[in-house]
């Protein structure tokens, strides 16, 4: 992945951050890592260079709106994927660090959710992530929180 400065990002830990380029620390175990002012923490993150896959760039906004299609499918799109439990399923796939990963997730938590059929993790889950997209959608789309939730209805 290309970052460039002022390129918006997202990773463990940071909901949405400006991406302000390599920086060199000379304390502690020194090295050069990535430097991401967050956002809605106000604070300067240092993500190790070799932990890049720690980061995503966020996403533009045609790619947000090509994915928010899946909510016009009441249907889980995982279910012939699952072997065991769902919500470490869940997590694996939360861990490619991919928009579409996120989306589909949070979709088929939905679909559970509405079907009352999510256990006590799956809605903890379901809370953090909508909670990560809305954050993320909001920047990029120029929306209200509100406004955002009302597009990660299913249809």
């Amino acid at each position: 992945m290309i970052l460039n400065e002022g390129d918006y990002v997202t990773g463990k830990g940071i909901p949405v951050g400006e991406y302000l380029g390599i920086d060199e620390l000379t304390q502690g175990t020194g090295g050069k890592f990535h430097k991401i002012y967050d956002l809605s923490k106000k604070a300067t993150h240092y993500v190790p260079l070799n932990a890049e896959g720690a980061l995503r760039k966020l996403p533009s906004k045609s790619t947000i709106m090509k994915n928010l299609k899946i909510f016009e499918s009441v249907k889980i799109i995982d279910m012939g994927e699952i072997d065991g439990s769902r919500y470490r399923y869940f997590n694996e796939k939360l861990d490619k660090m991919t928009f579409k990963a996120e989306i589909e997730v949070l979709h088929d938590l939905v679909v559970l959710k509405k079907d009352k059929n999510t256990s006590v993790s799956e809605n903890k889950l379901l809370i953090s992530l909508r909670e990560k997209v809305v954050n993320e959608m909001s920047h990029i789309l120029a929306s209200k929180s509100d406004e955002v939730e009302k597009l990660l209805v299913l249809q």
